[in-house]
């Protein structure tokens, strides 16, 4: 049938991004900054692949994601 999500991910990527699962779930404060950090890292990814601040309705889930078209200013 089909490939499991590793193993699209390594042929996508292949040795170029290296992803690390904690070996046991984080509590309290802990998990709150590593969400927090993820959230931060997530939306710079967005900020220069649109080149411009992501609103909160994109960082939502609520309005899709369109990058400009060259040419649009």
């Amino acid at each position: 049938m089909g490939r499991s999500v590793e193993q699209n991910f390594q042929k996508r990527f292949g040795d170029r991004i290296e992803v690390v699962y904690a070996d046991k779930p984080l509590k309290g404060e802990e998990r709150r900054l590593h969400s927090q950090r993820l959230s931060e890292a997530v939306k710079a990814v967005l900020t220069a692949v649109l080149k411009r601040e992501p609103t909160v309705e994109e960082l939502l889930g609520i309005k899709p994601i369109i990058p400009k078209k060259k040419g649009e200013s």
